[in-house]
């Protein structure tokens, strides 16, 4: 166990095994209470200086949804895992990816991006440095509907259709196009509004993109009948749910920027454990809040056991979830550069820490204090 992890030994199991040899050795008792002492001062130590870090602000990438990202650091919150651990975190909701700017700006020292992509370009617009310390997702969320009848199998045949665009072309779209070899503007794009995937496809246009979490959901529940083109078939590398930090925090606050990260993974095993508590959890805040975005139960119960079903699915054996694969993101980056959103390659392996993560890990198996 690394040496940053002493304190989380079961003090009161050593204090039965020191008990037990002194029963056989009376000369062991005093060496064992002194160690049992020293991990106690590592302890206290480690909690006054996660306090005096202050309130760390956590920005969320979409209001206070039941989303990868989100829905950890909510549950954290509604478990006592931050006060367990002696953090003090506000939890805010954002939207991406200008929460990454929020980040930036020094006014939020965690948040949530959309991607890996979103995460690099916002550091690459805003000579930023956030840190990826955790990667939820190892595939998409978004994909391509199709209506009914379309016989597009392939992103290379989209090529000559009509695609609605929500704002943009979701990054993990983007590269799915630029791998099948094709150019983004072999098609033509209609901007829309709003997230009501039947109006869009009432439109008359070939394809509209969506959150496999979301839209689907909906035509599900309509009976309306599609087809989909999802990166995961073709192997995109893609990524969601990213939660980042910045590299001056993590400097500065070393112990602080691994118990929140900590906190986060444990956030998570309670959630996808328990969705409906996630929800409600998520709920509290959304009511606060007034509920601006007209967010409904069933609907983010839907879009978080998607979310955390494709994390847990894809998750390697015998691996930490959560901990960032270098190797998928970095390939992630490469395409986006294929795909013209970066003209060329930014320094991305400075914008990813797996150390973070992997060291709170035995195995598959986060240590937590006792």
């Amino acid at each position: 166990m690394p040496t940053k992890l002493r304190w989380f030994w079961v003090i009161a199991a050593l204090a039965l095994v020191g008990a037990a040899c002194g029963a056989d050795d009376p000369q062991s008792g005093s060496g064992n209470t002194d160690s049992s002492e020293d991990r106690d001062d590592d302890a206290a130590d480690r909690c006054q200086a996660n306090r005096d870090a202050g309130t760390i602000t956590f920005v969320t990438g979409f209001d206070f949804a039941a989303a990868a990202g989100i829905a950890e650091i909510i549950m954290a919150d509604a478990e006592g895992f931050f006060e367990e651990l002696c953090l003090e975190v506000e939890i805010q909701p954002g939207f991406a990816p200008s929460n990454g700017a929020i980040a930036i700006a020094g006014q939020a020292q965690f948040g949530m991006a959309g991607s890996f992509s979103e995460l690099v370009n916002n550091n690459v617009a805003g000579d930023g440095d956030l840190v990826a310390v955790l990667h939820w997702g190892r595939t998409a969320i978004e994909a391509i509907v199709l209506p009914e009848g379309t016989e597009a199998s392939t992103f290379e045949a989209l090529c000559g259709s009509l695609i609605g665009i929500k704002g943009d072309l979701p990054y993990s779209l983007q590269a799915a196009i630029a791998l099948s070899g094709v150019d983004r503007g072999c098609f033509d794009e209609v901007l829309l509004e709003g997230f009501d995937p039947i109006g869009h496809l009432d439109l008359g246009i070939d394809a509209l993109p969506v959150y496999k979490s979301n839209e689907i959901n909906t035509l599900d529940a309509a009976g309306v009948a599609y087809t989909v083109l999802d990166p995961l078939d073709f192997d995109v590398p893609s990524s969601f749910g990213i939660s980042f930090t910045t590299r001056s925090f993590i400097d500065a606050y070393p112990t602080v920027a691994e118990d929140v990260v900590r906190a986060l993974i444990k956030g998570f095993e309670a959630a996808s454990a328990d969705p409906e508590a996630a929800v409600a959890a998520a709920f509290q805040h959304i009511d606060a809040a007034g509920n601006p975005l007209f967010l409904a139960q069933e609907a983010e119960l839907f879009r978080w056991r998607v979310e955390s079903g494709l994390i847990l699915d894809l998750a390697p054996e015998g691996v930490g979830v959560g901990i960032p694969d270098v190797s998928l993101l970095g390939a992630e980056i490469e395409t986006m550069v294929d795909a013209g959103v970066f003209a060329e390659l930014p320094n991305w392996r400075a914008m990813v820490d797996a150390d973070i993560a992997a060291q709170l890990y035995d195995g598959a198996i986060l240590a937590w204090p006792s």
